[in-house]
């Protein structure tokens, strides 16, 4: 008996003991219906007899309908054949009854049935609603059961979907963040090669510089959210390895408006602004050159404005600019759907962009930190 129960949900239980149940069924159907009409005369004998002889008529009616009209047609939502097939089996099966009736239950137990017409249509209307009243029930319970395993899929298929389109976006942002890095890394180490061959002093606080970046880009670039000052911070280990190479020629302004503590934001995502205003801008410029960063934290939103000169003559290298911030725009439809924006404004002799994220909610107490590098 411990076995007959050893299930873990009851649709495996249905499923597993499926034939057992039917047969339950059917058994407790023929019990009933002996007993319930035998009360009326006392005859439970001729009742039981009736009740068996007309049950394999009633069990097809049943069986043709769930499993080859309901489950071919209707769940298949070819509803005119349903209709059509369903009247037709309906008088079928009203008429095989009808006749098991007159040629079997009436001469043995009901002689003066005999005399009634095979074919009066009264008798044989009972018959179709004696029988599909039995299927309309098992039919509603077929349905209720179809419509939970429908449910049951439809969940799962969502469930599949949710989890590919992770698996697809955690893919997607890996591939952008290991398409930022190595370009910034490039940059970098090109600035570090140029200070070696000189043997500057200012090669090792790079070098300095340069593995707290790495240390960045190897473990808190891995997070989904690091916090909005550490990345503030390798923003600013950033400008301090390039001020090394450009010195004094090139004034650096970083600004931070409002209170940025405990905010969270994806990792790398400004530095393409801040790498593209240093690499496009200040890079052939031969004095008087200067970058500005603004980080603004206010009503929720976080904003990054990054503004840099242009060169009086064209950089044929501007194309370039455009692989970090086209990584940054996938990432940002990926990680803040319908909460950012991005702008770039190119004017003669500057280059403006604006960044907009909404991760975190409303800021108050406003303070201002101006740093000038």
């Amino acid at each position: 008996m411990n076995a007959l129960f050893d299930t873990k949900t009851p649709a495996l239980f249905l499923t597993r003991y499926r034939f057992l149940l039917h047969i339950l069924f059917w058994t407790a159907l023929l019990v009933y219906d002996s007993l319930v009409w035998g009360m009326v005369d006392g005859a439970f004998k001729e009742k039981f007899i009736s009740s068996l002889v007309e049950l394999p008529v009633k069990a097809g009616a049943t069986y043709f309908t769930l499993y080859l009209l309901i489950d071919n047609y209707l769940i298949q939502k070819k509803y005119g054949a349903f209709l059509l097939l369903l009247i037709l089996s309906m008088a079928a099966f009203g008429i095989l009854l009808r006749m098991v009736s007159y040629y079997i239950i009436y001469p043995a137990f009901y002689p003066d049935g005999v005399g009634i017409p095979l074919f009066f249509l009264p008798k044989i209307l009972i018959a179709i609603f004696v029988t599909y009243s039995l299927v309309a029930m098992v039919a509603s319970f077929h349905l209720i059961r179809h419509y939970y395993k429908h449910q049951q899929t439809t969940q799962l298929l969502q469930q599949m979907a949710q989890q590919l389109e992770k698996e697809k976006l955690a893919a997607e942002l890996k591939l952008l963040k290991s398409q930022i890095n190595p370009h910034f890394l490039f940059n970098t180490l090109n600035n570090l090669y140029v200070l070696t061959l000189n043997y500057s002093e200012k090669a090792p606080l790079m070098v300095h510089k340069l593995s707290e970046l790495m240390s960045y880009m190897l473990y808190d670039s891995n997070q989904i959210e690091v916090a909005l000052e550490k990345e503030i911070q390798y923003i600013k280990n950033y400008i301090d390895l390039e001020k090394i190479r450009y010195g004094e020629r090139l004034e650096v302004k970083l600004n931070i408006y409002g209170n940025i503590e405990k905010l969270m934001i994806a990792p790398l995502l400004m530095l393409p602004f801040v790498e593209n205003s240093f690499k496009h801008g200040a890079r052939n410029q031969l004095s008087e050159g200067w970058i500005h960063i603004d980080i603004e934290v206010q009503d929720g939103c976080i904003t990054l404005k990054v503004e840099n000169s242009k060169p009086n003559f064209r950089d044929d290298d501007s194309k370039a600019s455009g692989i970090g911030l086209s990584n940054v725009r996938k990432r940002l439809e990926h990680l803040y759907p319908n909460r950012h924006s991005m702008q770039l404004f190119d004017e003669p002799d500057t280059h403006m962009a604006i960044l907009r994220v909404s991760p975190v909610e409303h800021i108050q107490k406003p303070t201002l930190l101006e740093i000038e590098i």
